[in-house]
C-alpha cells in the first residue's frame, strides 16, 4: 500500500494513477469527499485528512509501504506562510513516526538546499531538514520550474502575441520540467525505495529560455510571439491585484530573483535526471483547454500536443 498526498493536484494525481496502472495498492489522501468517488472507481482507497492534522494523517498512513509527501501551494491570500508550512511538516513528521512508514518521497525543488534567498522555496528547505531528522529512509525529489507555470502567460500570447516573463535575460535557458514527469519519477522512486537519504534532481528533456518558450507558443499558435521582459519587482503589485497577500507576493518575487541570479539551481547539476515530456506537449494540452474560452478566438479544430 502506498499513501499519496496531494492526489487532487498535478503531481500527486500522476503518482497515484501510475502506481494503480502498475498494479500497486494505493490510498489517496483528500480533503474533499466530493473528489473521493472518482478515485474509488479507479481502484484506490480514500482517506480524508487535512495536512495539518497529525492524527488523521497517522491513520491514513497506517500499513503503508511508502508515502508521497508534498506541501501544496498556499492559498493566494495566505499569511504566515512559513509558519503554516512548518505546521504541516510537523504533522507529517508525527504521522510518519506513529505509522512507521519505512520510506517516503518528498516533493521538493531546485534551490531547496539553500536556507535563505529563495523565497517560497524556503518552506521546502525546512521540510527537507525537519523530515530528514526523522531518520526514515527518504527520497528528496527536487524538481525544476514547472512548465505548467507558464500557463498564465499563454492568454496574452494568444490575444496579443506577447509572452510576459520575469526571468532574464530572455535568452538564458532555465531548467523546467512537466508535472507528468515529476509524478512518474516519484512513483518509480516509491517502487524502488531508498535505503537512507537519496536526492534526485529532475528537469525536462531540454532546457528552455524565455525566448524559446515564446518560440514554442508561436509554433503552436501559428503566429509571432515575442517576450516582454519585466523586473521581478513588478510581480508584487501584479500578484496583489490578483488577490495575493503582500507576504506571499514578496516570497514569489524573491524566488524569481533567486532563479535570475542562479541561486535557485540544482545542487548536483551533473547528476541531473531528465524527464521525457516536452514544452510543446505541455503547451499543446493547455491550448486545447483554452479553446473552450470563446474570447480567445479559437476555432473548433483540435491543436497538437498532449493534455495534462
Amino acid at each position: 500500500m502506498y499513501v499519496i498526498t496531494g492526489a487532487s493536484g498535478h503531481t500527486g494525481s500522476v503518482v497515484a494513477r501510475t502506481l494503480l496502472e502498475r498494479g500497486a495498492r494505493v490510498r489517496v489522501v483528500l480533503r474533499d469527499e466530493a473528489k473521493a468517488e472518482a478515485w474509488r472507481q479507479w481502484g484506490a482507497e480514500v482517506a480524508l485528512a487535512e495536512l495539518h492534522d497529525a492524527s488523521a494523517l497517522s491513520l491514513a498512513m497506517m500499513g503503508a509501504r511508502g508515502a508521497y509527501l508534498l506541501l501544496p501551494p498556499p492559498a493566494p491570500s495566505s499569511t504566515d506562510v512559513l509558519g503554516d508550512r512548518l505546521l504541516m511538516v510537523d504533522a507529517m513528521g508525527k504521522a510518519m513516526r506513529a505509522s512507521a512508514v519505512p520510506h517516503f518521497v518528498l516533493l521538493s525543488s531546485m534551490g531547496a538546499q539553500h536556507a535563505e534567498g529563495t523565497g517560497i522555496l524556503k518552506t521546502l528547505y525546512l521540510a527537507e531538514r525537519e523530515l530528514g531528522a526523522l531518520g526514515v529512509p527518504m527520497t528528496i525529489l527536487r524538481a525544476a520550474y514547472f512548465m505548467e507555470n507558464w500557463g498564465t502567460a499563454l492568454p496574452p500570447a494568444v490575444e496579443a502575441g506577447v509572452l510576459p516573463s520575469f526571468f532574464g535575460p530572455s535568452d538564458r535557458p532555465i531548467h523546467m520540467v512537466a508535472t507528468r514527469d515529476v509524478g512518474e519519477v516519484a512513483a518509480r522512486m516509491l517502487l524502488e525505495p531508498a535505503l537512507s537519504r537519496r536526492v534526485v534532481e529532475l528537469a525536462g528533456p531540454v532546457d528552455y529560455s524565455p525566448d524559446e518558450v515564446a518560440d514554442t507558443a508561436a509554433r503552436l499558435l501559428g503566429r509571432r510571439v515575442h517576450v516582454v521582459e519585466r523586473l521581478p519587482a513588478a510581480l508584487v503589485p501584479m500578484l496583489e491585484d490578483l488577490g495575493f497577500s503582500t507576504e506571499l507576493a514578496h516570497l514569489m518575487m524573491e524566488m524569481t530573483e533567486g532563479i535570475n541570479r542562479g541561486q535557485v539551481f540544482f545542487e548536483r547539476p551533473r547528476q541531473l535526471a531528465r524527464g521525457r515530456t516536452t514544452l510543446d506537449e505541455v503547451f499543446g494540452g493547455m491550448l486545447r483547454a483554452m479553446k473552450a474560452l470563446p474570447h480567445l478566438g479559437f476555432g473548433a479544430e483540435e491543436g497538437s500536443g498532449a493534455s495534462h
